[in-house]
């Protein structure tokens, strides 16, 4: 199987899943995953975290099908990852229980103000 380029600004784009916080700093979206479910193949290219609200046992795959992790999902872990290269990825639950996750993409920060000169 061969990947494509995408091109897609955001994996939520991807993933077919509504922004519920759109902003010039970070953006944000929900996904759920039922146990034997599986999302698209979407790739991360800037600094993200993931918040697990309800987790689950499950298997990242990449483009070409090779496994890139396999393990539990605890609810109430957050991941962060820095996006030092692009990440494309699948997540399959091979668990039985509903995964559900907050995606959190940083965008850039707001524009530093310059601290005003001693006097």
């Amino acid at each position: 199987m061969t990947h494509s380029p995408v091109t897609a600004q955001g994996p939520w784009e991807e993933l077919g899943a509504p922004l519920c916080l759109d902003t010039p700093w970070v953006k944000a979206w929900v996904e759920q995953v039922p146990p034997g479910g599986t999302r698209p193949l979407h790739t991360h290219r800037k600094p993200w975290a993931t918040v697990v609200l309800s987790g689950a046992k499950v298997r990242s795959l990449g483009p070409e099908g090779e496994v890139l992790r396999e393990g539990e999902l605890p609810d109430g872990v957050v991941l962060f990852n820095p996006a030092d290269e692009p990440l494309c990825h699948q997540m399959h639950n091979i668990g039985d229980t509903e995964l559900i996750m907050v995606g959190l993409q940083w965008e850039s920060g707001p524009a530093s103000t310059p601290e005003p000169e001693a006097s």
